[in-house]
């Protein structure tokens, strides 16, 4: 599909597209400041996701161009960089009533940001085809949008907030999931959680096994790499 301005648009693209969408929505769902809003901005992170799945298994098949790969850097800051960091800060805020630590819940909010546009950045500069230096920015707003719907206290999602922005501006190498088996299970248990959620009932089982899924591809490098 191309579009005025020379600007050809392909169905990858669309993908990308539908990524930023929820991620705006999220953040103005946020911005209402009502509470069950952020159970809804993290089911839309889940959204994003497999958004952003669709769009590199499509692209891996019908090749993507220049204009492809910044559509998708761009969509994925908004929804894996500063709606994640702007989730936690509300939910933080709202289960705590502290206004004495407003301030340090912006500044971790912020790292994570910053981190999440440098992480973007460097693999916008230097690609690579089989790993990842970092933990993806993508697997970083999966598990915040996790924790949020597990219900992990508040200092603990501040603590993995942080934890998170140090990896993904790491030099770990994280390998890139092309197991087609592996992104059907994930992706078949983010439905899960989203289909439970819509019609609430409890999905605290479905996301907390793709939480435990997500920590173990966070530490999988670290022990193989550091820890063994």
């Amino acid at each position: 599909m191309r579009l005025l301005f020379n600007i050809e648009i392909r169905g990858q693209d669309v993908a990308t597209i539908i990524n930023l969408l929820f991620g705006t929505l999220a953040i103005l769902f946020l911005v209402e400041a009502y509470s069950q809003n952020t159970l809804i901005a993290a089911a839309f992170v889940l959204i994003c996701v497999l958004a952003d799945g669709a769009d590199g298994i499509l692209a891996r098949n019908r090749g993507q161009g220049s204009l492809g790969f910044q559509l998708d850097s761009l969509a994925d800051f908004i929804s894996f960089g500063l709606l994640p960091s702007i989730l936690m800060y509300y939910v933080v805020r709202d289960a705590t009533g502290n206004r004495n630590i407003f301030f340090l819940i912006f500044i971790i909010s912020f790292i994570y940001t910053v981190c999440g546009m440098l992480r973007l950045a460097r693999y916008t500069l230097t690609p690579q085809e089989s790993l990842f230096y970092g933990l993806p920015i993508t697997a970083g707003g999966l598990i915040i949008a996790l924790c949020v719907l597990a219900g992990l206290p508040p200092t603990g999602l501040l603590i993995v907030t942080l934890i998170l922005a140090v990896l993904m501006i790491s030099e770990i190498k994280y390998p890139k999931i092309r197991n087609t088996l592996t992104q059907g299970v994930v992706g078949v248990l983010i439905i899960a959680v989203l289909v439970l959620y819509a019609i609430g009932t409890s999905y605290s089982i479905a996301a907390l096994l793709l939480l435990l899924l997500s920590i173990a591809y966070i530490l999988n490098p670290l022990y193989r790499g550091y820890l063994r």
